[in-house]
């Protein structure tokens, strides 16, 4: 449980069930979050010093809601489901604050002011606190690191040193944000501080923040054109099936598709004697909402009536955000002229 999601009142009933040896083993790593967060904000960890109005204002402040709020929402788009962002939405929120640390935790001079960052590809930057915690004047140094995303290809690397004046607690830095069409999930970089005389990396949960660059491309999902079976003319030498890209068409997306035959029964188009089996790749490139898949007609005698049917079956769509249809195969029917007309 998040200490956001904690009421003042929770803090007197689990603080003081640990006292009274009554706490069970979630209750003791509650009570260590707790104690942490009344040494931050009161000096100490003594629950029943701390007068209940206070706490309240404390843990149940319009802020701590506000944030509450924001890092829930942001926490069902790292598990699974992502955030509802819009093409070129400008996002940038802060979640995790190194405040609710143990301060043994923390490095004793520099720091993050925030642990966990999230930004849009659209915003193109984002500006990062870093704390100069004794207010000397006083040089650290900062440093992106690659996890899943990557510098040059979806942030621009930042290695500097970071100066600071005596009497100037924070400075921000400036991390370039690089946006591109393809669809990609969300990624993770870091920024690490270093002594900036030996390179050496800086103790303290304090001293890296991860940063999460949310992608706000929309693949779109692939659809058949026609919602009803296609009618083939049986004295074409070709049938064509359009299919369609629909509610985004940003970067490249491809999908698989492959003839079959139906059944056995009378009325089964059998490759090889009604039509040429076909199978491979539809690639719809940035932009592209429609493409097309052509099959052949094998030609048979002019007076033979024709009414047989085969499958096109789609599948396999990429990248991943892309979706398909739930209706995935259709029914191609060769007719003659006759019976089309009807």
């Amino acid at each position: 449980m998040e200490l956001f999601e904690y009421q003042a009142v929770d803090f007197y009933r689990t603080l003081l069930a640990e006292k009274q040896g009554n706490a069970d083993s979630k209750d003791q790593e509650r009570a260590k979050t707790m104690k942490g967060f009344l040494k931050d904000q009161f000096g100490h960890d003594q629950i029943e010093k701390v007068d209940l109005e206070e706490l309240k204002k404390k843990v149940e402040g319009d802020g701590m809601l506000a944030r509450a709020k924001y890092r829930r929402q942001v926490q069902s788009g790292f598990t699974g489901k992502r955030p509802a962002i819009a093409k070129n939405e400008i996002l940038r929120q802060e979640h995790e604050h190194a405040e609710f640390l143990d301060e043994s935790a923390k490095n004793e001079f520099f720091g993050f002011n925030c642990l966990h960052y999230s930004v849009s590809e659209a915003s193109k930057f984002l500006k990062v606190m870093i704390l100069n915690k004794s207010g000397e004047k006083c040089t650290v140094r900062a440093c992106t690191i690659d996890d899943a995303a990557k510098a040059g290809e979806d942030y621009v690397k930042f290695d500097e040193p970071v100066s600071f004046e005596r009497g100037e607690k924070q400075k921000y830095i400036e991390i370039g944000i690089m946006n591109d069409e393809e669809w990609e999930p969300d990624e993770d970089f870091f920024v690490q501080l270093y002594n900036a005389e030996t390179g050496d990396e800086l103790d303290g949960q304090d001293c890296r923040t991860r940063i999460t660059i949310i992608d706000d491309d929309k693949p779109g999902a692939i659809y058949f054109q026609e919602s009803k079976n296609v009618q083939a003319d049986a004295s074409q030498k070709t049938v064509t099936i359009f299919v369609e890209r629909r509610n985004g068409s940003d970067g490249l997306v491809s999908v698989d598709f492959k003839t079959t035959d139906l059944d056995e029964s009378p009325n089964t188009a059998t490759a090889g004697i009604d039509y040429v089996a076909k199978e491979g790749t539809l690639e719809f490139k940035h932009g592209e909402i429609l493409n097309k898949i052509e099959i052949d007609i094998i030609k048979k005698d002019d007076d033979e009536v024709r009414d047989e049917s085969f499958l096109v079956q789609l599948s396999n769509v990429t990248p991943a955000g892309a979706k398909l249809s739930k209706k995935s195969y259709m029914v191609v029917n060769i007719v003659t002229d006759a019976k089309a007309k009807k």
